[in-house]
């Protein structure tokens, strides 16, 4: 559903925002353009990449300067039946919208993943990509993370909601609680609030708002409470990411179609992020040396790279790499690809 938004300075430009990641606008912002340092390897942890183009979730070495070598792909993940997956879970899969790699203390610190596709959810056993808990679920979902106690919190933009199945108390448990949130869009578990933070909007008047959620009930049957202390307006409209700001425990990374920001906790104010404001930005982290890494839409950049998605107008075939201070450092291409989000694969949630 393509929404119109009137953004007027001396001259007004009409742009096509679209809240949800399947759908794209029109922006002039430029991307990088300096030609970077010769190319360079940069150590951190692996990074995940959700692959329209081929349908799997893939991660990449950082250290490895070709990304289209054999070796730089270090694992892939689509659902199959020999994973536990039903033909009807194969068929649904796209390529995903969300990954995130955790460690459960309460499963001896055994590593899961939680991963959200447009009409499809999963917690799965990392790295053996083995089903734990998977359900088709309508709504576009854009986002997932796994909670301490083995529920799954998942964000539906087409849905207009967050929500918090039981995936604790089986494989194909149903139960779940919900919180309504106009084009919900990110969610992120602080351990330091002991709830969720959410972008969407306030159904109500349409605002468009960084909250955060208490998660309350049982870990069979959840509760959802909006802890409204936390509630900000955004800076700009359609509030996409939130991501861990790794280093800092009081500030987060947040985009939204108009730009990308640093949020301070305390504070509650957003500060420009340093890699220039950029517009449409996916998926953006940093790496614990402070290195930021982001996905935006080659559909955005002027000019359009040379190499680029020609499946969808909201992937990129590039990952950009930035100094701390926004210094732009380099690019990973993968001749082909169609990236929509990537994280860190880091198991801390902040």
């Amino acid at each position: 559903m393509k929404r119109i938004m009137l953004m007027g300075a001396v001259i007004s430009l009409i742009i096509f925002q679209i809240a949800c990641s399947k759908k794209t606008g029109v922006d002039t912002a430029p991307g990088p353009n300096t030609n970077p340092p010769a190319v360079q390897s940069y150590p951190g942890f692996p990074l995940a990449l959700t692959n329209d183009a081929s349908k799997q979730i893939e991660l990449y070495d950082p250290m490895m300067t070709d990304w289209n070598s054999s070796n730089a792909k270090k694992w892939s993940w689509s659902p199959t039946t020999t994973l536990g997956f039903s033909t009807n879970d194969i068929r649904t899969f796209g390529g995903g919208t969300d990954f995130k790699v955790r460690k459960m203390k309460i499963r001896e610190d055994a590593s899961y993943a939680a991963i959200s596709d447009n009409s499809f959810a999963a917690l799965i056993a990392y790295p053996s990509g083995q089903r734990v808990w998977s359900k088709i679920i309508n709504g576009n979902l854009h986002a997932a993370e796994l909670l301490p106690n083995g529920n799954i919190a998942l964000a539906a933009s087409d849905g207009n909601w967050v929500r918090v199945y039981a995936s604790s108390q089986g494989a194909d448990n149903n139960t779940y609680a919900e919180f309504s949130l106009g084009a919900a869009h990110a969610v992120l578990w602080d351990p330091a609030i002991n709830g969720l933070w959410v972008t969407g909007q306030d159904l109500s008047n349409n605002a468009h708002i960084l909250t955060a959620l208490a998660v309350g009930g049982s870990d069979a049957n959840p509760e959802l409470t909006e802890l409204r202390q936390y509630r900000v307006t955004l800076p700009t409209a359609w509030g996409h990411e939130i991501s861990a700001y790794y280093g800092n425990n009081n500030l987060l990374w947040v985009t939204t179609n108009g730009g990308e920001y640093v949020f301070n906790k305390t504070t509650k104010a957003f500060s420009i992020s340093p890699t220039n404001n950029l517009t449409f930005v996916k998926g953006m982290g940093n790496q614990p040396s402070g290195q930021i890494v982001l996905v935006r839409p080659d559909a955005n950049k002027n000019p359009r790279p040379a190499v680029n998605c020609s499946l969808n107008s909201w992937s990129a075939s590039t990952v950009d790499f930035y100094t701390s201070g926004g210094q732009w450092q380099g690019s990973r291409i993968v001749n082909g690809a169609c990236f929509y989000k990537v994280k860190i694969v880091y198991d801390n949630y902040q």
